[in-house]
C-alpha cells in the first residue's frame, strides 16, 4: 500500500505543477488583455479630444464667417460677435488682402521687428501674400480661412487680437460691400 500511496502522491504533485504552469499562463493572458484595453482606451480618448478640437475650430470659423456675411451689406451697423476660441490659440490675426502685395513685406507679420516679435508669423505672412486667406489662427498660422472682403481699422494692413479668457474683443462694422475689423474696449 505504501507504493500505491506514493504513486498517488507523485500524480498529485504533477497535477500541482500543471496547475502552477496553467496559472502563469492565465496571468500572462490577463496582463496582455489589460494592456490591450489600456492601449485602446488611450487611443479612443485621444481621438475624442482631437475631434473635439476640430469641432471647436469649425464652430469658430463658421461663427466668424456668418458674422461677417451678416453685416457686410448692412452699412453702418456694428456687431460684436461672441466667439469661443479654443485654448490652443494665442492670437487671431485679420489681414486686408488688398494690401498683401504692396505692404506685406514691411509689416511685423512678415518680418522680425524689434519689440513686435510676437506678431512675426511666416506661415500667416505667406498665406496673406498669396491672397488665399485673411484670418489666421496663431501660434503657427497654419490654420486659416477667408471671411470675405475686410478692411482693418485705421487703414492698417493687419490686426492681431490677443486671446484672453478664450475670447477676443472683435468689432465688425458693415460698410456696404466690405466689413471694417477693429477692437473695442
Amino acid at each position: 500500500m505504501d507504493r500505491y500511496v506514493s504513486v498517488f502522491e507523485v500524480l498529485n504533485m504533477r497535477g500541482r505543477k500543471g496547475q502552477v504552469a496553467g496559472q502563469i499562463f492565465i496571468y500572462i493572458i490577463a496582463i496582455v488583455v489589460v494592456g490591450l484595453i489600456v492601449a485602446y482606451g488611450y487611443s479612443a480618448i485621444r481621438g475624442f479630444s482631437q475631434r473635439g478640437e476640430e469641432v471647436e475650430y469649425i464652430t469658430l470659423k463658421t461663427t466668424i464667417e456668418n458674422s461677417v456675411k451678416a453685416i457686410t451689406s448692412d452699412f453702418g451697423s456694428i456687431k460684436r460677435p461672441d466667439l469661443d476660441i479654443p485654448g490652443k490659440y494665442e492670437m487671431i490675426c485679420f489681414t486686408d488682402k488688398s494690401k498683401a502685395q504692396s505692404g506685406a513685406e514691411g509689416t511685423a507679420l512678415c518680418s522680425r521687428q524689434s519689440g513686435q516679435e510676437k506678431f512675426y508669423q511666416p506661415i500667416a505672412c505667406s498665406g496673406w501674400k498669396t491672397g488665399r486667406d485673411n484670418v489666421f489662427l496663431i501660434p503657427d498660422g497654419s490654420e486659416s480661412f477667408d471671411v470675405g472682403t475686410i478692411v482693418i481699422q485705421d487703414n492698417r494692413p493687419f490686426h492681431c487680437f490677443d486671446v484672453i479668457n478664450n475670447g477676443i474683443k472683435l468689432q465688425l462694422e458693415g460698410l456696404g460691400d466690405k466689413v471694417r475689423v477693429s477692437e473695442y474696449s
